[in-house]
């Protein structure tokens, strides 16, 4: 029955694709919109999800532990990873590395956990059915994340989670290049033009939709976004909108038999454009009727400056969510150390969603967030998700509107910035001036105590202050990657001169003949007395 429907969908992509890539609704910035739409009634329908995985999980207690988090929240949907980057966190028999553990040398000292997890599978334990089972006790709905490529640790042939089938095969990589970025052409990443990984990730991914009882797919194209090399992008777009048909179809015989709908939603790029690029056609696959949801992701550092409008505009199905990553930057290291992460704090996770369902979003997508050590993460999730689908909650609550845009965001690069920047900031308040008082604070790389600066909202010249604290809201943590204070310029802001939608800001170094200095980043608070 798959194939059969598969043959009937084919067609359809064709004619979809042709007209679309014809006619792309290019970013074009934020919504001009002036005034709020946003209801209660939709802020109360949203879906939120939250994203989670079970790599180095080896006990049924230690994937129960990511769950317990949750409880009485209103996230509504747990995306969940089953893969460990290359290896799988359950009993597959389609790839039996869990099995077969010693087939290829492997550096055990670079990744410990990695034996515990296959003791575990090979003592009869089931990380994927542990995380299912803890889902529905929640009562909440179980979408499978699926990485279509990942580039973590390729340039370590002996990395103890790449599966067994990567390794016996180097010749369906992209290249060998180790030197380079993992993301680069010739990365050894795989290639999707060959048959034979699109078979073995799609039998990976039936096996999983028809053991477990799951909701449906998300098909994560961000993790890690190279598929083909540049020369065969053109060809390798038809090719990996035939595999989403495919997984389309069979999600479809699996619901049929199941009596339920099974969704499919991809995570996607920032904009159209940046998806059309890696040869991800995503928003035929929508025309085409597959898409029951699009992620839109700024990658790993969070920012609200995404093509939301774009995606909206453009869909005919799909609902569309904002990404909320966990952290706005990483000081040093691979980003696994917890001490180089700067996390988002309530007050900025309730920005950029209020903004990204002010722009058209129909809910947002938590990515990351369990990675927040404890005890902050249950403060987190305790303070911020019990009421996050009350529209009067959020409107009252205070916000920070973060702008760390980097080149994977719809803004392009606005930081790091010369001396000088203009940049835009969309507050998603129905009235900012009600708030009790706003602060402007840009960051610089190096330290820029005693420079003369300039700073401006909407025209208006804003007074230099001096506050006691580096951050503007209470942090989850400090550690190396909290903001130094030598190097935070602050401002006060008029709350009168802030208007809902597009803020134009700009800052300015008046001294480059002294010292020059980067602006890495803004962060724009309100308080509104919550």
């Amino acid at each position: 029955m798959a194939s059969s429907l598969f043959t009937c969908l084919r067609p359809l992509r064709v004619a979809v694709a042709f007209v679309l890539g014809a006619t792309f609704v290019q970013a074009a910035g934020f919504t001009t919109r002036t005034a709020p739409a946003v209801t209660a009634e939709k802020a109360a329908n949203m879906d939120v999800r939250y994203f989670t995985e079970l790599l180095g999980r080896s006990s049924k207690g230690s994937v129960e532990s990511q769950f317990t988090p949750l409880a009485n929240t209103e996230v509504t949907t747990v995306v969940c990873c089953p893969m460990g980057w290359r290896f799988y966190s359950f009993p597959s028999e389609v790839d039996l590395t869990w099995k077969e553990p010693d087939k290829f040398p492997r550096h055990d000292a670079l990744f410990p956990n990695f034996r515990k997890v296959v003791g575990y599978l090979q003592a009869g334990g089931d990380p994927l059915k542990d995380a299912v089972d803890a889902t529905r006790r929640l009562g909440k709905r179980f979408i499978v994340s699926f990485r279509m490529n990942d580039s973590h640790y390729v340039k370590v042939e002996d990395f103890p989670s790449h599966n067994n089938f990567w390794r016996a095969h180097p010749e369906l990589r992209l290249g060998s290049d180790i030197t380079g970025s993992p993301l680069s052409e010739n990365s050894p990443v795989f290639d999707y033009l060959r048959p034979e990984v699109r078979d073995f990730y799609f039998s990976v991914l039936e096996e999983i939709c028809t053991k477990y009882d799951v909701d449906g797919v998300e098909l994560d194209f961000q993790r890690a976004p190279r598929f083909f090399h540049d020369r065969n992008i053109g060809a390798g777009r038809a090719v990996m909108t035939a595999h989403v048909g495919r997984i389309r179809g069979m999600l479809d015989r699996i619901g049929a038999q199941r009596g339920r709908p099974m969704e499919l939603s991809v995570r996607v790029l920032h904009t159209i454009q940046a998806n059309w690029d890696i040869g991800a056609d995503v928003m035929a696959w929508d025309a085409a009727g597959w898409l029951d949801g699009i992620i839109v992701s700024s990658g790993y550092i969070h920012t609200a400056d995404t093509g939301i409008e774009e995606f909206v505009a453009a869909r005919k199905k799909a609902k569309v969510h904002g990404e909320l990553n966990f952290v706005h930057f990483q000081a040093a290291g691979t980003g696994h150390n917890p001490n180089d992460r700067r996390y988002l704090t309530p007050e900025t996770y309730r920005a950029a969603t209020l903004s990204y369902l002010e722009r058209g979003a129909d809910g947002v997508s938590y990515f990351n967030t369990y990675c927040v050590p404890q005890p902050a993460l249950n403060r987190l999730t305790a303070s911020l998700l019990g009421k996050y689908r009350d529209l009067g909650v959020l409107q009252r609550a205070d916000k920070n509107y973060t702008t760390y845009a980097n080149p994977a965001t719809m803004a392009g690069r606005i930081f790091p910035a010369k001396d000088k920047k203009t940049f835009q900031v969309f507050i998603a308040d129905a009235r900012p001036a009600d708030a009790t008082r706003a602060v402007l604070r840009i960051e610089t790389k190096a330290e820029s105590q005693g420079l003369k600066m300039e700073a401006s909202v909407n025209g208006s010249d804003l007074e230099e202050v001096f506050p006691a604290e580096p951050e503007l809201f209470p942090p989850l943590a400090v550690n190396n990657a909290s903001a130094r204070r030598e190097r935070l310029r602050f401002f006060a802001v008029p709350v009168a001169v802030l208007k809902f939608g597009v803020n134009q800001v700009a800052v300015r170094n008046l001294e480059t003949n002294r010292k020059s200095c980067d602006f890495i980043s803004s962060e724009l608070a309100l308080y509104l007395g919550n």
